[in-house]
């Protein structure tokens, strides 16, 4: 086919987008002389598109019919942006967070719970193969434990992806799947270790970061043992890269291991004084990176979860005891403050390093450890440089004791973490007999950051022999594919890393370079990067930075990183002053020292580098420093020896198994539910070497059908008469023969017909040009046929009705006349009914409503009469009332009218016997008779005023009370009169609050009463009404029923006479 055959009018291609990587498009007209004019799917853009090379075309969109596939190699066209559309509409439409690519289970993080992790679906997938059902974690797993019994050959499933792609979940389904399949009733206990491992892991080795809150900061190499029954038997554990440098610095927003955070949690509520631990943001430790939380995760409640776990693992009490003690030892070593000593102010070591003698920290340290505070403190700032003739002690400037107490608290972790797997590994070994296993590999993916180092140089690393083996694994099931089917072919170009990997590995490559450097005794950063930049520049994957010459690039098969130099050989090195670790290793109080650090060949370290005079701050532990170490004459394997080593068994084990591949793919950085950015997942897809697999089964023939599915498919595409079901394969020869011109386009294999890439699409477009044409003319001889049908039928109807349509004239004429008499003589009877009816009612409602006025206006009178005799009685009192107080107030004024009367009376009395007594002659006569009595009244009155005197008392206590007994007589009398009037308020009040509870009854009974009189008229008006509408529609509707068969009857006459007058 040519391009002009393909970028034809309406055909649908792909164009790129600066967002979207890609969007849909369709072809409006012919390509023609390197112009290309399309319109774009979403917002209707005509766009045109220069060619400068026809191949470099548009790619081509894949036919509705392939949108979707379970299997990415079998889209007719493979490439970019049919992949990423394939996995967006699974992902996003159809929520399938799983997509086989070939070999390869692509698993997208859809952050959300599915629900098809249960037992029954590992039962469904249980005897399946991968192609029977959905692609699935379990299917891979089934194929793994299938080959395993039926090829009794090792097996593995190597994840892979970056961080928060879902590696360690789908790692973790995996070995729930063998547990499940593989086991009985003893191997439960198994299956339960193995699954309490998984927080022990996570605790010790999972961290948050900024871009996954349980991010693996190591990766493990996990194998399943299972016996002759092909029953688990046991399992093992590999760890490889743990981020030992997390332990002493996290960057901004990340955190330490889950287990620091755990352990400050627990210990004041689990009862563990002893280790003096407080909040977490106390510690140097664990504050740097300013986020100590993570939303939904209580840390306590984890550190609950690690205990019971280490339990199941067989961890005792006391072993648990000592692994915290560790823990805690390790956060106050980082709070042991060293500054320069200011005793030494005056001399050259300006910025030696002290420790002052009351630090809290150091002194928990000693007290958990059980070692002499003199001597950690001694060499937490002192270091030993040997000779060839004396050993010299000298203080550490505080760059270089911060560093070696970093170093320290990290080679501490180290072997705490080791200790613990070697403890997960004796937990799950049952001592059963171990003839096969099923590896889990869970390793980093590729990593590229704005600042690259020594850690995402061995991950990259790691990386590139896993993408070796996995090109030479797929390359080599092509080509057995293809002698299965014995087809002739060529060898397929495919992209060989081992280049990049001699880069790494030769010997004067980057390792070995690192490795010499390490070694020599003033070697630094700066002088290994020059070598590099002097040594390795004839490589092809090696590259050197346009700007800065601390820093070297590596062409990975994924991208191009640029790695800063800085740190490299201290990382390298790993180095711990051997003073500081015999001072850690004389630990009295904590046993499992001890059995941390145990003898072996790679526990050997080295001095630290001479003082420097450059200070720097304590929260960078892995600057680059000028002046490197010195090694002693014990050398120990530097980390990447060590790594390469590690590697290269993992690659010997790999190689040994028959492996399969999970490619896990993180959908967004913001963590949303089925959100697919096309961005992202295009970048991680090249990483993973998707797209490299993709390129592979393009470059030969992607595209493979079985010979009877293909003649089911495309047997329209061949002549009935050269249909031949007895030779199938030479009926599909033919097909092709004589659609593909081009025999290169396809081969015919054993079973499978094989196709290059975009022949099957082109098929598909044959077929369904075919399939138009012939429906346009299956229609044509239908509708043909439909219609001539139709025609007879009419004709037919036509001749009956003219048989019939006069007696049904005749008929349907009399019987509307006898329906029309009819319906006049109902409507009359029907109207003299209703208006009887409607009286009827009228004056039901009217005597209703006047018996009820009547009543009302009765009741209301009543009311008015009751309440006037109230208001008359009221009166009557109250006039009694007011009269009473008139006569009370009369009579007061009375009694002082006449006190003033009788007393203007007797001073008139009183000046007439002045007037008297002035008189001389009167006044003599008496005199003589008045001087006898006076004498003897004289004589009288003093026996009286004794007597008086005596009296006088009791005369005054009677007029007192006399006057208080007409004071208690006048407010008797006033009391009893406002005590009748009182009682006689009281009975008339009880009497209206009795009326008007009465007249209140009597207003609710008549207000309810009116309102069902009210309610009971108004449903029989509705009723009435309704009935009266019904009968009017029913009567509408027969006239409008007469008026159109009335109407129909003229129709059919009117046609008759026509047809009968043209017959």
């Amino acid at each position: 086919m040519t391009t002009k055959e393909l970028y034809t009018k309406g055909a649908r291609i792909w164009v790129e987008h600066p967002v979207k990587v890609w969007e849909g498009a369709t072809v409006t007209s012919d390509y023609r002389s390197g112009v290309l004019i399309v319109q774009l799917d979403d917002n209707k853009e005509i766009r045109q598109i220069k060619i400068p090379d026809e191949g470099r075309m548009p790619p081509l969109r894949n036919p509705s019919l392939l949108i979707g596939q379970n299997d990415l190699t079998s889209l007719s066209y493979l490439h970019e942006p049919a992949v990423l559309h394939n996995l967006k509409v699974r992902f996003c439409d159809r929520n399938a967070i799983y997509t086989y690519c070939g070999i390869v289970l692509v698993a997208i993080n859809p952050y959300y719970d599915l629900p098809i992790y249960g037992d029954e679906t590992i039962m469904a997938y249980r005897g399946q193969s991968m192609g029977d059902l959905d692609p699935h974690i379990f299917a891979v797993s089934e194929e793994a434990y299938t080959k395993l019994e039926r090829e009794r050959r090792d097996q593995s499933i190597i994840v892979s992806g970056e961080s928060g792609a879902g590696k360690t979940v789908s790692a973790k389904y995996a070995m729930r799947y063998f547990a499940a399949v593989g086991g009985n009733a003893s191997e439960t206990q198994v299956e339960r270790k193995v699954l309490a491992s998984s927080p022990i892991m996570e605790a010790i080795g999972n961290a948050k970061t900024t871009r996954n809150d349980n991010s693996s900061r190591f990766g493990k190499f996990i194998e399943i043992h299972f016996d002759n029954q092909y029953r688990i038997s046991g399992a093992s554990m590999r760890t490889y890269l743990l981020e030992k440098s997390r332990v002493v610095y996290q960057s901004a927003g990340e955190r330490n291991y889950h287990i620091f955070y755990q352990l400050c949690a627990g210990a004041a509520t689990e009862k563990m004084p002893e280790l003096q631990l407080d909040h977490q943001d106390t510690f140097h430790y664990l504050n740097q990176g300013g986020s100590p939380e993570i939303d939904g995760v209580d840390d306590y409640k984890t550190f609950r979860e690690t205990k019971n776990a280490l339990s199941t693992l067989g961890v005792t009490e006391s072993e648990q005891r000592s692994m915290f003690t560790v823990l805690a030892a390790i956060l106050h070593l980082g709070n042991v403050e060293l500054t320069s000593d200011p005793d030494e102010m005056q001399l050259d070591n300006q910025d030696g390093a002290y420790i002052r003698p009351n630090d809290k920290h150091l002194s928990i340290v000693c007290s958990l450890l059980g070692v002499s505070k003199p001597e950690l403190s001694r060499w937490l700032t002192h270091r030993r440089i040997a000779s060839a003739h004396e050993v010299i002690v000298s203080r550490m400037d505080v760059q270089r004791a911060v560093f070696a107490r970093d170093a320290l608290a990290k080679r501490m972790y180290g072997k705490l973490f080791a200790w613990l797997v070697q403890a997960v590994n004796r937990a799950l070994d049952t001592g059963n007999a171990k003839k096969h296993f099923i590896g889990v590999l869970d390793i980093y993916g590729f990593e590229t950051f704005e600042i690259n180092s020594f850690e995402q140089f061995c991950i990259n690393y790691a990386n590139e022999k896993l993408q070796q083996q996995f090109n030479s694994h797929v390359f080599k099931l092509e080509q057995d594919e293809y002698i299965k089917e014995e087809i002739s072919w060529k060898m397929i170009d495919f992209y060989d890393n081992q280049p990049c990997i001699d880069l790494i590995e030769d010997r004067l490559g980057v390792l070995a370079l690192l490795d010499e450097e390490c070694r020599v005794p003033q070697g630094s950063d700066m002088g290994f990067v020059s070598k590099l930049h002097d040594k390795c520049s004839n490589y092809p994957h090696f590259l050197k930075p346009r700007f800065g010459s601390a820093a070297f690039i590596i062409k990975h098969f994924a991208d191009i990183v640029e790695y800063q130099c800085g740190g490299f050989l201290e990382k390298n090195r790993d180095t711990v002053l051997e003073e500081q670790l015999e001072c850690i290793k004389s630990a009295t109080n904590c046993r499992l020292i001890h059995s941390m650090f145990a003898e072996s060949p790679s526990d050997h370290s080295a001095t630290l580098p001479p003082p420097s005079r450059r200070r720097t701050t304590p929260s960078v532990p892995l600057a680059s420093l000028t002046q490197p170490p010195r090694r002693t004459s014990t050398q120990k394997q530097t980390v990447g020896a060590q790594f390469r080593q590690s590697l290269s068994a993992l690659m010997a084990t790999l190689s040994a198994t028959t492996p399969h591949y999970v490619r896990c793919i993180k959908p967004n950085d913001t963590k949303q539910a089925f959100q697919f950015d096309a961005a992202r997942a295009v970048n991680q897809l090249r990483a993973c070497g998707v797209l490299e697999t993709i390129r592979i089964s393009a470059a030969g023939f992607p595209s493979r059908w079985l010979y009877q599915d293909f003649f089911y498919r495309y047997r329209l595409l061949c002549r009935f008469k050269e249909i031949d079901r007895g030779d199938i394969k030479k009926t599909c020869s033919s097909i092709l023969q004589r659609y593909l011109k081009e025999p290169d386009k396809y081969q015919f294999g054993t079973t499978k017909i094989f196709f290059r890439a975009g022949q099957v699409a082109y098929l598909e477009k044959v077929r369904a040009d075919l399939q138009r044409a012939y429906c346009v003319r299956v229609q044509s001889c239908v509708r043909g046929f439909l219609a001539r049908r139709r025609y007879t039928c009419i004709m037919r109807a036509i001749r009956g009705i003219q048989a019939y349509a006069r007696g049904h004239i005749g008929r349907t004429k009399a019987q509307e006349i006898r329906r029309e008499r009819a319906a006049i003589k109902i409507q009359k009877h029907i109207r003299g009914w209703l208006a009887r009816k409607r009286y009827r009612k009228l004056r039901h409602l009217a005597i209703g409503l006047q018996a009820r006025a009547r009543g009302y206006l009765a009741r209301k009178h009543y009311k008015e009469k009751r309440y006037l005799q109230a208001t008359i009685t009221i009166q009557r009192y109250a006039r009694g009332y007011l009269a009473r107080m008139r006569v009370r107030r009369m009579r007061r004024q009375i009694i002082v009218a006449q006190a003033s009367i009788r007393r203007f009376l007797a001073r008139r009395q009183y000046k007439r016997l002045r007037i008297e007594a002035r008189s001389i002659d009167h006044v003599k006569t008496l005199n003589k008779g008045l001087e006898n009595k006076i004498i003897s009244l004289q004589q009288r009155l003093e026996h009286a005023q004794d007597k008086a005197k005596a009296i006088e008392p009791l005369q005054a206590q009677i007029v007192e009370l006399r006057s208080k007994l007409e004071y208690l007589k006048q407010v008797e009398i006033e009391a009893r009169s406002l005590k009748v009037d009182i009682q006689d308020k009281d009975n008339f009040l009880i009497f209206l609050k009795e009326e008007l509870a009465k007249e209140k009854e009597n207003n609710k009974r008549l207000a309810e009463e009116k309102s069902q009189i009210e309610m009971r008229y108004k449903k029989e008006k509705e009723a009435k009404e309704a009935e009266n509408e019904k009968l009017a529609n029913e009567l509408k509707s027969n006239k409008e029923h007469f008026e159109l068969l009335i109407e129909v009857l003229d129709t059919y006459v009117y046609n008759i006479n026509r047809v009968m007058k043209q017959a």
